[in-house]
Order: structure tokens, then sequence, then C-alpha cells
């Protein structure tokens, strides 16, 4: 269905527009009215619409100029322009401005619902070209992914010359002289039994993720080795964040999603493609490292590693200081001091070390700026500190500070109800985390954290969960082919559909219509 505005300064003629046309035979289930342009052009800020009739001359800003500025914010609004005059230059103004008809009042209702109907049949084809837009992009994406793969192991195991390497460089706008690192991703999955029992499907998962973070912004290449391990070339430029940070992002998104633990692992950093090799063995030699802990591991000395995670834990107390009245970003600073904990490996006993200075530092910032008189707070969170596991620690410390800086619940509650109103409306898309995180202006991690935090489970499992709630419906009540129901529901692939399928109810989609008495 679709929504329409009614933009007419003369009451009589907007309201006679909506009371003659058959909306709803039309497909059109929403109908508003203005009677102004800025009244118009305040509703459309705040709701989008699909349809516009609005007349051309109106007092405070008349039709030309509301079609100007919704131009800007809605360029797929289709336009019908009402005068009482025949006037051509009129008429080609509306033209420059896209405007889909052009009628002389007193409008005559029939030619105006036909022009309706023709519109409304364009629209229908737009979302029908659209939907296969995406399908044929995902098709080609999973093409190039698989063409990109074979090319990086060859160039993994030497089986490529000079001269294919350059050729290859060229064709994807690659440096040859590029700085790079492998990462190796390892799910450690010893404790989680279920997806022991559906590897595949996580290593599809975790490759997607790593694509979409890396690839789909040009900071690096995922590919999988012959082992089947996941590795990313991860660019080394000014112009990007440090590989560390966009590491721990990762990791930290895998934990939320897929509750397990990953570790990374760095090789060296090299110049240029023909190199990889070189830093893809040196991941390899730490490869059988038998820590059970997820985080980064490298080669770099621990002396070293201690030096910088002070230096970093200085710069987390100054930040949040610094922004001590937004919450928001006080807790994703937080975050990533806790992310910097994990890389950096630290003892129990330095971690309560550093979760009192951070915890400490926020509260006297907090009762000077405010004015109040210290109370007994920072003593409890002593206590606290003194007889707890390092994970407690820092569970511990996040509380305390949000509880000085009375976080807004009811926020983080009305941030998760547009997701899953977003997620349900568009469940049949190619809808992710990093999608959701980016329609709510939040990052994609801070979101993946909110999420887990106020619903219990990861976005990812969520909307995997929503789309297989929706298949089975439509296994059980219609004779629809496998494949067409992994399209309805947000899977190009049905190969991939099917163990998602699996994974969540223990059957294929075959089996389940079969048990569920639909033969067809």
């Amino acid at each position: 269905m679709y929504k329409a505005i009614v933009v007419d300064d003369e009451e009589m003629i907007r309201k006679g527009i909506c009371k003659v046309i058959p909306w709803e035979k039309l497909k059109i289930d929403t109908i508003k009215m203005a009677s102004s342009g800025i009244e118009a052009l305040r509703i459309m800020e705040e709701e989008s619409f699909d349809i516009m009739i609005t007349d051309i001359c109106m007092s405070e800003m008349d039709g030309l100029s509301l079609v100007e500025k919704i131009n800007c914010l809605n360029p797929r609004l289709k336009v019908i322009v009402l005068t009482g005059y025949d006037n051509f230059e009129y008429a080609k103004k509306c033209c420059k401005m896209q405007v889909e008809d052009y009628l002389l009042k007193p409008v005559d209702e029939v030619e105006l619902e036909d022009t309706i109907k023709r519109l409304i049949g364009e629209l229908d084809n737009e979302k029908i070209m659209n939907h296969q837009q995406k399908i044929n992009n995902r098709i080609q994406g999973i093409t190039e992914q698989l063409k990109i793969e074979q090319i990086m192991q060859n160039l993994l195991y030497e089986r490529v010359k000079a001269d294919e390497i350059k050729r290859v460089l060229d064709e994807y706008s690659y440096s040859g002289e590029q700085m790079l690192q492998i990462a190796l991703v390892c799910p450690v999955i010893d404790d989680n039994l279920s997806w022991r029992q559906h590897f595949e499907l996580l290593n599809l998962y975790i490759k997607n993720t790593c694509i979409e973070l890396f690839d789909s912004i040009k900071e690096g290449v995922t590919f999988e080795d012959k082992n089947k391990n996941i590795a990313i070339a991860i660019f080394i430029r000014e112009d990007l964040e440090e590989i560390t940070l966009r590491i721990k992002r990762l990791i930290d998104y895998l934990k939320n999603e897929y509750d397990i633990n990953p570790k990374v692992i760095l090789g060296s950093a090299v110049e240029g493609f023909n190199k990889i090799n070189i830093s893809y063995n040196d991941a390899c030699t730490l490869l059988n490292n038998k820590s059970t802990y997820g985080g980064i591991i490298t080669k770099e000395p621990r002396e070293l590693r201690l030096t910088l995670f002070n230096e970093r834990v200085q710069e987390f107390r100054k930040n949040i200081i610094d922004n001590i009245d937004d919450i928001e970003k006080v807790m994703s600073i937080y975050a990533s001091y806790e992310d910097a904990i994990e890389f950096y490996n630290l003892s129990t006993q330095l971690v309560k070390k550093t979760c009192f200075d951070i915890g400490g530092g926020v509260y006297f910032s907090y009762m000077m700026e405010k004015g109040l008189v210290s109370d007994n707070k920072l003593n409890s969170l002593l206590i606290s500190l003194q007889n707890c596991e390092r994970n407690d620690a820092i569970r511990i410390t996040r509380d305390f500070i949000m509880q000085i800086l009375q976080a807004d619940i009811g926020e983080s509650h009305e941030i998760i109800g547009k997701a899953k109103l977003y997620i349900k409306d568009h469940l049949n898309e190619d809808i992710s985390v990093y999608s959701i995180a980016e329609m709510l202006y939040l990052t994609p991690t801070y979101f993946s954290k909110l999420f887990k935090q106020s619903t219990g489970e990861g976005c990812n499992n969520y909307i995997i969960r929503k789309r297989i709630q929706r298949a089975k419906s439509l296994l059980e009540t219609t004779s629809m082919k496998t494949g067409k129901i992994a399209t309805l529901v947000g899977y190009n692939d049905t190969n991939y559909f099917s163990l998602a399928f699996k994974k969540q109810t223990g059957m294929s989609p075959t089996e389940f219509r079969e048990k569920a008495g639909r033969y067809y």
C-alpha cells in the first residue's frame, strides 16, 4: 500500500479531492492534507509519502517552491501539479522539476484518478525493479567474491606470475605498493555445542561480516585459505584507523551476535600484494596458539603492550571526562576501553586498578561539574572491585558510571523498538546489523551491544529467527517452492537458507514441510 498527500490552500478543493478519489481501490491506505506549502513540508520532513498532489498558486510558499524542496528531501516522490492557469512557463518549469503530471483546474476526477492509477503502476514497477536489482547485485557480489578468493589463494601459495598480479591489481584498482597485514579469524567454540554442529553456517556468517566491515568500504579483502580459515588482507593507510581497533570492532560484533569468543591472529605488515604470503605465513605460525580466550594474537613484546595499554587508559579516562554530559558517547568510549582490555590480555589485578582509575575520574568530574557534595559511592566501588573477577570488575565499573550519569534507559528501549519495527517491515530485503545501525545513526558496534543488552540476543540472530518464523509459516500454509520462500524471507542463496533453517529448527525446509503435513 502507498501514501499520498494533497496540498491546497482552498479547503473545499483539498477536501473534495480526498473525498471523490477511491484511494483504497488505488492501493493508497494513507491520505493526508496540508493547507500550505510550509505545512506540507513540515509533514513530509517527518513522514515519507509516495504521491503528492499540489496546487501551484498558494500563499506563503507556492507549489513549485514546494516541489523544488521536496525533490531534495524525497527524490522518488511522484508529483501531480494542479493550476487554474494554462501557463506554458509553469508547464516548462514542471518538466524541469520532473513533475509527473500537470492538470488544469477545475480537475476532472476521472482524469485525476487515471493519473494516480498510472503513477501507482509506475511505483509498483519501480519496486519490482529495485528488488530485482538487489538480487542481481547480490548474485554479482557472490561471483566477484569467488573470483577474488581464487586470486588471493593463488597469491598465498605463489601460484601467480608478476604480470598476472599487475592485471588483477589494475582490475580492482589496488595499488601494487599497498601496505597490508593478514588477519586469520578463528572462532573459539569449545564451549558452544550448538556451533560445533553448524560450523559451516558460522563460517558463512563470519565471512559475510568481514566482507561488510572491510571489503564493502575498501579497507581490505576477505577470503578463505585452502584450509577454510577466514583471512582478511587488511589495508594499512594513513587515512585509516589502526588495524587493532578495526579488528576489535569485528571481535566485539561477533561476540554480541553469535555468542562466540573469536581470536584473530595477525601476521606481519608487508608492502605489496605480492608479499602477502609472508604475512600469511607469520600468522600461520601463531595459529596453533592454545589460548581459549578471544582477542588479537601477535608477536608484540609484553612490555611494549603494557606501556601502550597504560597510555590508552589515560586517553579513555580523559575522553570520558571531556564528554561527561553525553552518556551515549561515554558508554561508547567505555566499550572501547573494554575492547582494549581484551586485546592486551591483562591480569585481573591490573584490570581492577584501571577500572577504579576510570570510575573515580568519572565520579569526581561529575560531582565537581554538578557542584554536589561527595558521598560514599566511590568507597563502595572500591570495596566491590576488591573481591571480584576480571569480567565482574568491568561490569561493576560500567554500572557505576551509568548510575552516576543517570542513563536514560527509556531512550534505549525506543531505539530497539524502532529497530524491531524496521526489521519486521524489511524482512525480505538485504538487511543487516550495519544497515540498521546506519538507519538509526548509530555505530554498528554500539547498536549491536545495545540490542544484546536490551533483548538478551544478538540483532543478527533476531533477524534470522524472525526470517525462519516467517519461512515456517509459508512452508506450512503454501505450496511455494523452497527457493521462492527463501527469497521472500531475505535469502538469495537457497543453500544458505537451508543451513540457517536447519540450525534454527533441527530440520531441513523439506523435512519441516512434510512433518507439518504438507505434501506438494
